[in-house]
């Protein structure tokens, strides 16, 4: 009989003797497909408005992620000048942090599904969005 688990799987009946350990490995695994690498990513589209970038960036070490890992992104007061400086985009949302990195890109203030209406819809935003950080 052929086994047909991948490695590490702690499903397979073949690692019943350190099960343990290659369950921790088996979940770093997945969580390292499921989370997206800051420093690993494509920009596939961007669009400036009204003082905002938008972009939507693939990140190619997040094969479990949803849209195959890409994101569609509003950056507030950014600008496409910015973004080319850029080492490391985190989708995540954060607190801006003041002593972040010169190539590190600002916490977006806004996600979008990496879909044609996602794409719509967070141009769409960044049009409403007032510039300059004014109330």
């Amino acid at each position: 009989m052929t086994c047909r688990h991948g490695p590490y799987d702690p499903n397979c009946g073949s690692y019943q003797s350190n099960i343990d350990e290659l369950k921790i490995n088996y979940a770093q695994q997945i969580i390292g497909q499921m989370t997206p690498d800051a420093a690993n990513f494509e920009i596939e589209d961007h669009i400036q408005l009204n003082g905002h970038l938008v972009l939507k960036v693939k990140y190619p070490n997040c094969v479990k992620c949803a849209y195959e890992g890409s994101k569609v992104m509003v950056f507030k007061d950014c600008t496409v000048g910015d973004a080319l400086h850029w080492r490391l985009i985190d989708p995540h949302f954060r607190e801006d942090i003041p002593n972040r990195m010169a190539r590190e890109a600002t916490a977006p203030i806004a996600r979008f599904p990496s879909t044609l209406e996602g794409w719509s819809n967070a141009k769409d935003f960044a049009l409403r969005l007032r510039t300059g950080g004014a109330p």
